[in-house]
């Protein structure tokens, strides 16, 4: 196809005309389909670690621990909570620069940054978890053996998370490097 053709057939399109008070209602951030859903998991995720952190002083036995082991538990439970709110407020603004590729740019620091904190938050999480549950226990071979599974279990998780962030890096990179 020509470039006058590809010019005509794009001029030619019909486009729908559609008030701009609608289309400011459809982006509007209490409408906007991916943000309900973002914000729906951020209200689950809240309330089930928030339930937790009421719950685990008692259920664990957090009072027999020192308060240095339940302070380390607490934040590394918060980190995620932190994480899932930065994510939402980080879906709320993805335009932000005088141009399409400048905007792709910042998106990218952007989402570099929000991978960093989302694997370091997961690793946070899982030190203060083992931590919390093995502190004052009495190592046998077979305890040891099952933090060594968890452990296995947690790296395998923090390698599919690194994967997925490296390719969701990798496909912002392309397309910035598209418009070069």
């Amino acid at each position: 196809m020509e470039l006058d053709e590809l010019k005509n057939a794009w001029q030619n399109i019909n486009t729908p005309n559609t008030p701009a008070h609608k289309i400011a209602t459809m982006l509007s951030e209490n409408n906007h389909p991916v943000l309900k859903g973002i914000r729906k998991q951020v209200i689950i995720e809240v309330a089930v670690w928030s339930i937790f952190l009421l719950c685990y002083y008692t259920m664990f036995d957090g009072d027999t621990k020192p308060v240095w082991v339940n302070a380390v538990l607490v934040v590394s439970v918060l980190l995620p909570i932190i994480h899932n709110l930065m994510g939402y407020s980080f879906a709320r603004y993805l335009i932000n620069g005088t141009s399409l590729k400048q905007s792709l740019i910042v998106y990218l620091s952007k989402v570099k940054m929000y991978a960093v904190v989302s694997i370091g938050s997961r690793v946070i999480l899982a030190a203060g978890f083992v931590l919390f549950f093995t502190y004052g226990l009495t190592i046998t071979t077979a305890k040891y053996y099952s933090i060594a599974i968890i452990g296995l279990l947690f790296l395998f998780q923090l390698w599919v998370l690194y994967r997925i962030w490296a390719g969701r890096l990798n496909n912002i990179k392309a397309t910035v490097q598209g418009f070069e």
